[in-house]
């Protein structure tokens, strides 16, 4: 591929990705692709239909949420981070699940996300199983079900903002931590957070 039909490329991933993750889920192929500055025949030569780009968008999450795993390193309490930015995508991207869902691509596109994702939960969990921060009897796909639940969780009022997402989060935690959670965590306020553009910052 080209130098310049590479960086067309990559404009209109990150001009989807920005809409996306701003809640503008129903946004049409040709805003974004104004949005990325170039032309609706431009988006079609790099992506087939909706399905593809949301593919392509979810690629990149992917590839953040194994970056973030790497850069937590050997941490005990890592997968209270990586289950946080994992809820968090789930909770910025429900809204794509029906047309994901539709579409024979876009199923496969999901179970291999999670499948991926299951995979990088593995060792994380184990080490916090092992310092106590997680009950031993909590699996991976458990946690996985439970950020999933987080993602599409919405409050009495069916609301469905930050508040209902922090509180989610802070019963799920409460749901699998180990004796020596309370030590480490003492609640939400001492897991890194992760800002809507992905970034991990520990608050520790």
């Amino acid at each position: 591929m080209r130098k310049d039909a590479a960086r067309n490329r990559d404009r209109l991933i990150a001009a989807a990705r920005e809409a996306f993750r701003a809640g503008a889920a129903d946004i049409s192929l040709e805003d974004i692709a104004a949005r990325a500055g170039v032309g609706r025949s431009t988006l079609f030569r790099n992506f087939a239909d909706r399905v593809d780009l949301i593919r392509a968008v979810q690629a990149v999450e992917q590839e953040a949420i194994a970056a973030e795993c790497a850069a937590l390193g050997e941490r005990p309490d890592a997968v209270f981070a990586l289950m946080r930015t994992v809820a968090r995508l789930t909770f910025i991207y429900r809204a794509m699940d029906d047309t994901l869902l539709a579409s024979p691509a876009g199923k496969a596109m999901m179970v291999e996300a999670a499948r991926e994702t299951a995979a990088l939960f593995v060792a994380p969990v184990a080490r916090a199983k092992a310092a106590g921060l997680v009950r031993g009897d909590v699996s991976v796909d458990d946690i996985l079900v439970a950020c999933n639940m987080i993602g599409s969780a919405q409050g009495s009022d069916f609301s469905t903002g930050e508040s209902v997402f922090e509180q989610g989060f802070a019963l799920m935690l409460k749901g699998i931590g180990g004796p020596t959670a309370r030590d480490w965590t003492c609640g939400c306020d001492r897991i890194p957070a992760v800002s809507k553009d992905g970034t991990c910052s520990s608050t520790y």
